[in-house]
């Protein structure tokens, strides 16, 4: 399976390419279409930079995961140097964000010790301020109330500066956006947006400190470009010097995370934010066959926001035609696309290479259970990592409170994990105590022989749970990480359970896995205190950056979001038809945030499809389905309308219910022949 660029393709530039790297001073947008090279002409402009006397350190690259950040800086490495590519701001946003923040502390308010609260924390703390805030609607979801506050602070909202609505879900966002925004300042913890959020409001505000920034870099490239959000962009403009020396690679074509605030008019606006940019675009595709990208050219130029038109030409001029697929339910879909599978790997086909793509989760079910059936194995790219299972995110809350005592989100977490007499009722009595005299709730644990409400047992529970957590942190201080981070979740019970059940060894054997990643920390970084908080911030920002088992042989299920930026040689895009993809949120008038907008990104979505398949692509849609008890005919989706038919194969499956009527019919009359044959 690719993972986009090119890898082993296209040893020489093509002449856009060319352009693109050569660019000299000022602004430039790279449009890149799927499949052209944009990894290898962002690397291929950052050596050229480096070669012409640029300082590693004056270049600031961004990129949206880390795994592509460390594979660019891994091939920039084999030109320059490993030390001029460690030398080089290459990262995230949000990893560039935690580095200004530790800089900035000071101008922040913030101490060194500061926690980042992930997805995780976030859900933790608003789910709380629900309760306590608004007790009479528990019925209200908590992601979307967080959402709603992301959206904001995306946006550079203050919570008095968000316009005011009749939906009951922005009204409530809105009253507790206030309350999280304080409850983050009292645990000393930043989320996720702050990383963005918080170094441009200080830029905006302090000229000294934007100065300062704006001279550290001479060039800046920003992969992914279509997918900034506004904050993001702002950054991008703070940190631009006069010189404009911003690079901007996108594709507005893959303008596809609207839904969680990516702004498309930031690469469509490029020219008015940053004037007297030069336009490039790469069009030369050396991922797909010919037939695949003439689908992908007929049914995205029936975009009505292109400003920026571009047309793929495939460097690979063979290959089978596209095959739309029309079965007569969901559940032929699902057993069409299992036996086109076992037949890719009957043909030697690695599992690797195949990808079942679909708009919505819910589609991968019936997929999933004939693929169990076939006994193929799978996996659901996107699906729970390592360092999200809980007993991970449980132990890491454990090291953090060691870490920053003020962190009392993750001391909720752990207080009662694993089970120590130290429920609900108790942690209540706890924390009026702290309220009442004015004090943390780490120091109440430590004074639980005071508090009256506290059984025996509860009392001697919290009392060793803070002396556990207090010599951890004297082990940190002193660089004892692997020791400290051992004994804590020792004496807390995180390595030893009742029963020796494979799922509790399980369990087990995660804990141990973090301490070893602490462990080769401390072999590589000595008694520095400061990396067990950085592996800790690592771990919060980008869990599947982590030391993952090597992957399986595996057929890859994935949401055409998570597929973005991935590859595969046979792909199924699944569930072509009217209210899945485009979704029914975008088609339906009865929906009152369905707009013109939607529908485009929902047209960009299918795009992104078209364009991961590199050999073989199937189109699969289905004619009926049972919807409430009652069988209801299906549309086909609008974006398969006018694909060029010297590029399609049509398959079209005859009603499975007939044909099993019909088997039945042939069964009977066969017995029946052979009752007779027999009386006779």
């Amino acid at each position: 399976m690719g993972h986009g660029g090119l890898p082993h393709r296209a040893l020489e530039l093509n002449r856009q390419q060319r352009a693109a790297v050569e660019h000299g001073e000022g602004p430039l947008l790279v449009l890149a279409g799927a499949g052209s090279g944009k990894t290898r002409v962002i690397t291929a402009r950052i050596r050229r930079l480096l070669a012409a006397g640029v300082p590693p350190a004056s270049i600031l690259a961004v990129t949206f995961t880390n795994k592509a950040a460390a594979e660019m800086r891994e091939r920039i490495g084999v030109f320059v140097g490993s030390d001029a590519a460690r030398g080089l701001w290459l990262s995230t946003f949000h990893s560039f964000g935690v580095r200004f923040v530790r800089d900035e502390t000071k101008a922040l308010g913030l101490g060194s010790r500061f926690t980042i609260f992930d997805q995780g924390d976030s859900h933790g703390v608003v789910r709380d301020l629900l309760r306590s805030e608004l007790p009479g609607e528990r019925r209200l979801d908590v992601q979307a109330i967080l959402s709603r506050i992301s959206l904001w602070k995306n946006a550079m909202l203050a919570p008095r500066d968000v316009p005011l609505s009749g939906d009951e879900y922005d009204r409530a966002a809105l009253q507790i956006y206030p309350k999280y925004e304080s409850a983050l300042v009292d645990m000393h913890a930043v989320d996720f947006d702050d990383l963005v959020t918080k170094p441009v409001m200080l830029l905006r505000t302090r000229p000294e400190i934007r100065a300062r920034w704006r001279a550290r870099f001479e060039h800046i490239l920003v992969d992914e470009f279509q997918d900034t959000n506004l904050a993001q962009l702002d950054l991008v403009r703070m940190l631009s010097s006069e010189r404009g020396n911003v690079c901007a690679v996108g594709d507005d074509d893959q303008s596809i995370y609207g839904w969680r605030g990516a702004c498309v008019q930031n690469i469509l606006d490029f020219e008015r934010h940053f004037p007297g940019a030069v336009v490039t675009k790469l069009e030369r595709n050396y991922r797909s066959h010919a037939a695949i990208l003439n689908v992908a050219n007929a049914a995205i130029a029936k975009s009505n926001d292109r400003k920026y038109a571009k047309v793929l030409k495939p460097a690979r001029e063979s290959g089978a035609p596209v095959r739309l697929c029309v079965l007569h339910e969901p559940q032929d879909e699902a057993k069409l696309v299992v036996s086109e599978i076992r037949k890719a790997r009957e043909a030697g086909i690695d599992p690797r290479e195949i990808a079942v793509l679909y708009r919505s989760n819910t589609q991968a079910k019936l997929v999933e259970e004939e693929l169990r059936i076939g006994g193929i194995p799978y996996r659901v790219y996107g699906g729970t990592k390592l360092f999200d299972r809980k007993e991970i995110k449980d132990a890491i809350a454990y090291l953090r409170v060691a870490l920053n005592p003020r962190d009392e989100l993750s001391l909720r977490r752990i207080v009662n994990t694993p089970a120590r007499g130290l429920g609900a009722q108790s942690l209540g009595h706890i924390a009026k105590h702290a309220a009442a005299h004015r004090t943390s709730l780490l120091r109440a644990l430590r004074d639980a022989e005071r508090i009256e409400a506290l059984s025996p047992r509860a009392r001697a529970s919290a009392r060793q749970l803070a002396e556990a957590i207090a010599a951890a942190g004297k082990g940190f201080r002193a660089g004892r990480f692997s020791q400290a981070s051992a004994s804590l979740l020792r004496s807390a019970g995180m390595l030893h359970e009742a029963d020796d059940s494979p799922a509790t060894a399980r369990r087990r054997g995660n804990v141990e896995f973090l301490l070893q990643s602490v462990d080769r920390l401390e072999a590589r970084s000595g008694a520095d205190r400061e990396a067990l908080q950085r592996l800790l911030h690592q771990i919060a920002l980008d869990p599947a950056d982590t030391d993952e088992p090597q992957e399986q042989r595996v057929v890859t299920l994935s949401s055409l979001h998570s597929a973005k930026g991935l590859e595969f040689s046979v792909v199924f895009l699944i569930g072509c038809v009217e209210g899945v993809l485009p979704h029914a949120r975008t088609t339906d008038p009865r929906i009152t945030d369905a707009s013109v907008g939607d529908l485009e990104e929902e047209r960009r979505l299918f795009y992104v499809g078209v364009t991961r398949a590199r050999d073989v692509l199937y189109l699969t849609r289905y004619r009926e389905r049972v919807n409430r008890g009652r069988l209801v005919k299906i549309t086909p989706s609008r974006f398969l309308a006018d694909l060029p038919e010297a590029d399609v194969e049509h398959y079209e499956s005859a009603d499975s219910r007939q044909l099993e009527r019909e088997e039945v019919a042939e069964m009977a009359k066969a017995l029946l022949e052979r009752l007779g044959a027999s009386e006779g």
